[in-house]
């Protein structure tokens, strides 16, 4: 009964006090859709492509490539509240040359403008098509992340990482579209996508 007694009034160590706290209290979940886009952004997209050799600014990522470039925008949309928050992945490649500002490149300095579809992204329980992916204030941040890194990880990077020269850039952007002005560029060697019918 000694025993039992002085296990009562022994000091708790600050583990033992945290998981009993959790158990009386559980650690708030209540993040707003705009924390978890941040928190997502910060703790998993952006050690990603960092580890792809991606520079970053922002919500901008480039990586050079000789004298090419591939960059990855985020956007978000001007509807977006803190609890409902919609946003895209706009992609480039183009000449280095082009980049009018080496260290903010924009998306504006390559020449297609794409966006996940482009990579064969397909509707999921997040990535809705047109405006991109979804989160609000009920969205798993964790089952989100798993998502939007598996887009990245099986579609998206191992594409941007082979256009490092002029025959992978054509076929890769060999669209109605977009592979004629590409190709235009690429002999001009420099970006020119305005092609008159």
């Amino acid at each position: 009964m000694t025993f039992i007694i002085s296990k009562l009034f022994r000091r708790k160590t600050s583990t033992e006090t945290v998981l009993e706290q959790e158990l009386i209290s559980p650690p708030s979940t209540n993040m707003t859709a705009k924390e978890k886009q941040l928190a997502f952004i910060k703790d998993s997209l952006k050690p990603l492509l960092k580890a792809e050799g991606y520079k970053t600014i922002g919500n901008i990522w480039w990586k050079i490539n000789g004298p090419f470039f591939n960059l990855v925008e985020l956007q978000n949309f001007s509807w977006n509240s803190r609890n409902s928050i919609d946003f895209c992945f706009n992609f480039t490649t183009g000449f280095t040359s082009d980049i009018k500002n080496s260290t903010k490149p924009t998306i504006h300095d390559g020449i297609p403008y794409v966006r996940e579809s482009y990579f064969e992204v397909s509707k999921n329980e997040y990535w809705k098509g047109t405006n991109g992916y979804q989160i609000d204030d009920s969205t798993d941040l964790d089952k989100f992340t798993k998502q939007v890194l598996k887009d990245f990880d099986v579609l998206i990077i191992p594409k941007l990482n082979l256009l490092t020269n002029e025959d992978s850039i054509i076929s890769f952007y060999s669209d109605e579209f977009w592979g004629p002005r590409v190709k235009q560029s690429l002999t001009l060697r420099h970006k020119n996508i305005r092609i008159d019918n």
